[in-house]
């Protein structure tokens, strides 16, 4: 019996050329068709030119694909399309199931989603700080974070700038940030409660300084084939697009030859990214979060080295203080905690992550 092919129309969407290029892979009978007067996709598939779905010609030409591809369903990239098709095999009978939601079905229902997110995220500021941005704010700093792969999830995203509205000036350093998530929320809540501070962030993006003893064997495995190389590209497209000029730095560099660099003894222009302007560091840390390498001993590094440029009324956030894996971040949170002892202001764990602020 032969397989029901799937039309996909316009095939020169990206939502479009997706779905084909997924259906190829699983080797499912598909055909492709647009408006576009030549093909689009190179020969990839079968493709036929189609007029615009308010043309006469459309209704009879459709008919004429169907019946010669043996098209059973289709997946509709484009909105209006989506909503004209529709039409068409309601109203004329058309043996054709359309597969996808309407790609602006699913956009409402994704801004939905994050507002319904970000009243989340106010609650949890309310309760750490008393006061909240704007839903807005957050909404649109979810949007960006979660475009980006990561593994930072909204409890700890949220309590991040709820530390902001009380953090004092000074430099937001980031050590460890792989796709930039959480670098995109402290970009994005930067001049919080403050003068507007910089991000300076440092990631050698390597597997071997970032190979993890503690790792189960299958794990480290997954580490050593990590593409370090394309990670380090996707977060200088991205914040080479969202960073204001001046307030934005990124260096391919191991914590230790950061904070050489920080304090004046150490040159990094040769691993900085070229698409952020060379800064000086203000001398002093308003927020500190800690997610390189998990290993007691680099963590325990991480804490030595940077948390006394912290500045009073400053963060220190210490990410998996509550490690599945390993006891690395919690011996450097807890070493930490030890240092400042009774000028810890405030501490505590949000989506396991430990927060601690410094006293005056």
């Amino acid at each position: 019996m032969t397989r029901a092919a799937t039309l996909v129309f316009p095939v020169s969407t990206p939502e479009g050329r997706a779905y084909l290029d997924a259906a190829l892979a699983r080797r499912e009978p598909v055909v492709a068709a647009s408006c576009d007067p030549c093909d689009p996709i190179a020969g990839k598939a079968p493709w036929r030119r189609l007029p615009l779905v308010h043309e006469s010609g459309f209704l009879p030409a459709l008919r004429a694909l169907i019946q010669e591809h043996t098209v059973g369903q289709m997946f509709a990239g484009a909105h209006m399309v989506h909503a004209a098709v529709s039409d068409t095999v309601r109203m004329h009978g058309l043996d054709l199931r359309i597969v996808n939601a309407s790609t602006i079905e699913t956009a409402y229902a994704r801004w939905d989603d994050i507002f319904a997110r970000a009243e989340t995220w106010r609650s949890i500021i309310l309760a750490i700080e008393g006061r909240a941005p704007d839903l807005p704010f957050l909404a649109g700093a979810i949007r960006l974070a979660f475009d980006l792969f990561g593994e930072s999830y909204d409890d700890k995203l949220a309590a991040m700038l709820a530390c902001l509205l009380s953090a004092p000036g000074g430099d937001i350093v980031e050590i460890g940030t792989l796709f930039g998530r959480s670098a995109s929320v402290l970009l994005a809540g930067r001049a919080l409660g403050s003068a507007a501070r910089r991000v300076i962030v440092f990631d050698p993006w390597s597997a071997e300084i970032g190979a993890q003893s503690d790792l189960p064997d299958a794990l480290k495995a997954y580490t050593a084939r990590t593409d370090f190389d394309t990670i380090a590209r996707a977060f200088e497209a991205t914040f080479a697009a969202i960073a204001p000029q001046g307030a934005f730095a990124a260096f391919r560099a191991a914590s230790a030859e950061g904070r050489a660099w920080y304090a004046g003894a150490h040159d990094l222009e040769h691993v900085r990214l070229k698409s952020f302007d060379a800064i000086a560091p203000a001398g002093a840390v308003a927020l500190l979060h800690i997610d390189g390498n998990h290993d007691s001993g680099p963590a325990m590094q991480d804490v030595d080295l940077w948390s006394p440029l912290v500045a009073p009324g400053g963060w220190c956030v210490i990410d998996d203080y509550c490690w599945r894996y390993g006891e690395g971040p919690r011996r450097a949170g807890d070493a930490l905690l030890a240092r400042w002892g009774d000028k810890v202001a405030r501490a505590f764990v949000v989506g396991g992550c430990l927060f601690v602020q410094r006293g005056p």
